[in-house]
C-alpha cells in the first residue's frame, strides 16, 4: 500500500522579489491617483491668470526667456492636455525648466497690491527625450509623461 502525499501550495510571492497582488493593486491605485491629480491640476490652471512663463536652462538655472503672452503660453502647454500616460524619469540630462507663475489668491482683507506671484507648475524637458517632467509646486507632486508633441512645443519656446 502506498502512502498518499498531500501537497499544498504556499504562496511565495515575497520570495524571489515578486510583488504580491495587493502590492500591485496599491501601485495601480497610486498611479491612477497621480494621473487624476495631474489631470485635475492641468485642467485647473487658470490660463488667464498666468502672469508669466519663465524658461530656464536646467543645467545653469539661467533665464533663457520670459513670456507674458497668454495665448503663446497656453498654446505651448496645450499638448499636455491630451496626455495621460505616465512614464519613468528619463536617464537623459535635464534640458529646460518651464515655470508657470500666477498671482496668489487674494485672501479676505488682503489688498490686491500686496499679492505675490506663486509658481504653480514647473515642466522639465530632457535632452533628446520625449519625456517631460511635471512638478505641481503647491502640492509637491512630480510626474513624468511621454509626449513628443509637448516636449517639442515647449522646446520651441526656449529658442
Amino acid at each position: 500500500m502506498t502512502q498518499g502525499r498531500l501537497a499544498s501550495a504556499v504562496p511565495l510571492t515575497g520570495c524571489f522579489g515578486l510583488p504580491s497582488p495587493s502590492d500591485i493593486a496599491d501601485k495601480a491605485e497610486d498611479v491612477a491617483s497621480q494621473a487624476q491629480e495631474l489631470a485635475d491640476t492641468l485642467s485647473g490652471v487658470e490660463w488667464g491668470k498666468v502672469s508669466r512663463l519663465v524658461v530656464r536652462d536646467a543645467q545653469t538655472g539661467e533665464v533663457v526667456r520670459e513670456l507674458t503672452d497668454q495665448d503663446t503660453i497656453e498654446g505651448a502647454f496645450d499638448p499636455l492636455s491630451d496626455e495621460n500616460g505616465l512614464a519613468a524619469e528619463p536617464d537623459a540630462g535635464a534640458e529646460y525648466a518651464f515655470e508657470l507663475w500666477q498671482p496668489e489668491t487674494q485672501k479676505l482683507g488682503q489688498d490686491a497690491a500686496d499679492l505675490d506671484e506663486v509658481k504653480v507648475l514647473e515642466v522639465t524637458t530632457y535632452e533628446g527625450s520625449p519625456v517631460v517632467g511635471l512638478e505641481v509646486s503647491p502640492i509637491g507632486l512630480r510626474l513624468y509623461l511621454t509626449s513628443q508633441a509637448a516636449a517639442d512645443s515647449l522646446r520651441a519656446l526656449a529658442g
